[in-house]
């Protein structure tokens, strides 16, 4: 049985309505940071595979309340460690992690590259990934994959990520006025969530274990990824001499996995 925590957000929900191919899935709808329910979940479905998305995301939110932040990305991979511990059997686990963990470079991010964390969600995530690779050296019982997702959108999404907050300025703005964006001039790597879904599943349905970053490997710059949302030519207004951060996937390691995508 694959269980799912997290399975409420974006990229849950979609994993569930893919099924997961002919795999049947089990949502926790408790608190990670409960050990006891986090084990009462695994042992009384026989899950012995997790797919770890539950986490506090959203930039702004998560630097509004860092507390809370750690208190959910790190402290609930420590209880999710003890529930498993306790379980003693054999879990593939899937976790899934984020590009903000990276150094911006000018060549796309291989998972060897620097580890230099973009914000305080990066820095939790990271050590979310510190903790479950310490764990995994000494407990064989345990095959771990993390997934370092890069940017992603969807039809789904609500502020305050990126492509919902865009496409509401843009049905709610006069666009014949100067358009205000931040980080216009920095890159990112932008896949469809059905698609990052697609590789998440097909990763755990052959058990695949170690690093690997998922992504498009292609660069776009934020305010040429925001003009393709609308026909209408936008007259862009932005710091030409803000800090550009880039962050683009080397996806040569996924590749080699799965078939070239």
């Amino acid at each position: 049985m694959i269980g799912i925590t997290g399975g409420h957000g974006i990229l849950g929900t979609i994993l569930v309505k893919k099924n997961l191919g002919e795999s049947s899935a089990s949502l926790f709808d408790g608190d990670v940071r409960d050990t006891e329910a986090l084990y009462n979940w695994l042992d009384g479905n026989n899950i012995d595979q997790v797919i770890f998305l539950a986490s506090k995301v959203a930039v702004k939110e998560v630097d509004a309340n860092k507390d809370l932040a750690y208190d959910v990305n790190v402290n609930g991979i420590v209880q999710t460690i003890k529930a498993i511990k306790k379980l003693n059997r054999e879990i593939y686990f899937f976790y899934s992690s984020t590009s903000h963990i990276y150094k911006s470079s000018d060549l796309p991010i291989s998972e060897g590259n620097p580890i230099e964390p973009q914000n305080t969600y990066g820095l939790t995530k990271y050590l979310a990934e510190c903790l479950l690779l310490d764990y995994a050296k000494s407990n064989p019982l345990f095959r771990l994959c993390i997934g370092r997702i890069f940017s992603f959108y969807h039809e789904s999404q609500s502020p305050p990520y990126l492509y919902p907050t865009i496409r509401k300025r843009l049905a709610t703005e006069d666009l014949s006025t100067p358009f205000k964006l931040f980080g216009a001039n920095s890159e990112r790597d932008f896949l469809n969530a059905e698609d990052v879904c697609t590789i998440i599943e097909r990763m755990v349905n052959r058990k695949i274990e170690g690093v690997y970053n998922i992504g498009s490997g292609t660069s776009i710059k934020i305010k040429d990824f925001v003009q393709g949302l609308t026909p209408v030519p936008l007259n862009l207004d932005y710091d030409s001499n803000e800090k550009i951060s880039i962050l683009v996937a080397n996806i040569s390691k996924l590749k080699s996995v799965l078939d070239g995508l």
